[in-house]
């Protein structure tokens, strides 16, 4: 949020689509769990930026240009020992923190469906997720890792808690990689998400895409 609305790269994308489409957006931050129930219910006309999963897809019609990769980490307490190698090997003895409703991934997802963790913690929101892990409730909680890095840069918590590296490279290990979209509701138009989905395509074509990322990342 920057003086009182929603901003970001993902904003100024779906934007650009909506505006090049002869519409217009109203674009709302709520948690993620009231987020799907808006678009499944049709009281929202879309989401982003949302994974595919087979259940969303009853409810949802996506977008043929992805937003974003995502890249899913596992953030523990700074100076943790806390470790688990990229096929889980060593996560049975941690405490999992997730999102209610939050897919991260299919090789994440079938993870925590296989309980290959202790325990897994579900909570409503990221802040109860940091929460937990600064009280000790929990020993990491999965995040998609630009998105987590922002948050916590903008919480001043970078020197509190880290994502798990490894331990050759030194650098985060990234448990999962998908692509995640604009995602509009069954009950919308199908002529506006055919608009806005020309939109998005053309927007990769010409540049723009590139163009609104260059602004954020570096």
């Amino acid at each position: 949020m920057e003086n009182g609305s929603p901003a970001g790269f993902l904003v100024e994308m779906v934007e650009e689509a909506v505006r090049r489409s002869g519409y217009s957006a109203d674009i709302y931050i709520v948690p993620w769990i009231r987020a799907l129930a808006l678009v499944r219910s049709g009281d929202a006309d879309a989401i982003f930026h949302a994974y595919h999963t087979e259940e969303r897809k009853k409810f949802l019609r996506y977008t043929d240009t992805s937003l974003l990769q995502e890249k899913v980490v596992a953030i523990r307490r700074k100076g943790d020992d806390v470790y688990f190698d990229l096929n889980f090997s060593g996560a049975e003895k941690y405490i999992a923190g997730v999102g209610r409703d939050y897919s991260y991934g299919e090789k994440v997802d079938q993870a925590l469906k296989e309980k290959k963790f202790k325990r897994i913690e579900v909570a409503s929101d990221f802040d109860l997720n940091v929460q937990k892990l600064l009280y000790g409730r929990i020993d990491f909680f999965f995040a998609d890792y630009y998105p987590v890095l922002k948050i916590l840069n903008d919480k001043h918590l970078l020197d509190e808690v880290e994502p798990v590296l490894s331990t050759e490279t030194g650098l985060p290990l990234v448990y999962s990689k998908s692509e995640s979209y604009l995602a509009f509701s069954r009950k919308t138009k199908s002529e506006v998400f055919i608009k806005v989905n020309s939109a998005l395509k053309q927007m990769k074509v010409d540049g723009t895409f590139k163009q609104i990322m260059l602004r954020y990342v570096q």
